[in-house]
């Protein structure tokens, strides 16, 4: 159970990984390319993406092509839950040029080619989600791991929404299988979201 003490706990971790990066003159976007010196369109960061093998948890950071970025995004994650077979997607996670995020979204199935399963068990894989990361991507792991927490109830709703957009797009195609291949359809739900203000909510909250 998501408690305020919990919430405390992501937004003090947030903060003082942020904080970290900022005392080094880096971004977050720098560490989430993994010491890569070029950011490519459409490439994984790291190549072949960040994965904790025994929670089956993994996500990468990437941009797509300038015409496909909406303005002033540097990039995203996509978090992803992986069994033996097949694996779902959790959530998006953009950034802006300052390393801060600004945006939570879901995608079509045909985004990441994931196995598109119900709301509900893909936020229990959300309330689950803890991956055990060393060396350098450790802060990133981290840093996404208790934003996940902070914004869960955020990334909560975008999931059911998400399942209600493709129950109503279902009856306009005309079938489930045209909704989750369609390429007209490639964010299913997002919301703006703003860190330093769900910061200062939760640990004003504690220290109130």
């Amino acid at each position: 159970m998501l408690t305020q003490s919990n919430l405390w706990l992501a937004a003090q971790k947030l903060a003082n990984i942020q904080m970290q990066y900022a005392k080094s003159g880096r971004t977050l976007n720098e560490a989430a390319l993994c010491g890569a010196k070029d950011f490519v369109e459409w490439q994984h960061y790291p190549n072949n993406d960040l994965a904790d093998v025994n929670s089956g948890y993994e996500f990468y950071y990437h941009a797509h092509s300038a015409d496909e970025m909406p303005d002033g995004e540097h990039g995203h994650f996509h978090v992803i839950k992986r069994d033996a077979q097949s694996f779902h997607h959790l959530v998006g996670i953009a950034l802006n040029q300052k390393g801060l995020p600004t945006r939570l979204f879901t995608t079509n199935q045909w985004v990441t080619g994931e196995e598109m399963i119900d709301s509900d068990l893909v936020i229990k894989s959300l309330k689950s989600f803890e991956m055990v990361v060393k060396g350098r991507m450790a802060p990133v792991s981290n840093w996404v791991g208790a934003l996940i927490q902070l914004f869960s109830t955020d990334i909560e709703k975008l999931i059911v929404d998400r399942d209600q957009k493709i129950a109503s797009m279902e009856v306009e195609f005309g079938g489930r299988a045209l909704v989750l291949n369609s390429r007209k359809h490639h964010v299913l739900t997002e919301c703006k979201i703003d860190l330093l203000g769900r910061l200062s909510e939760n640990l004003l909250v504690v220290n109130s």
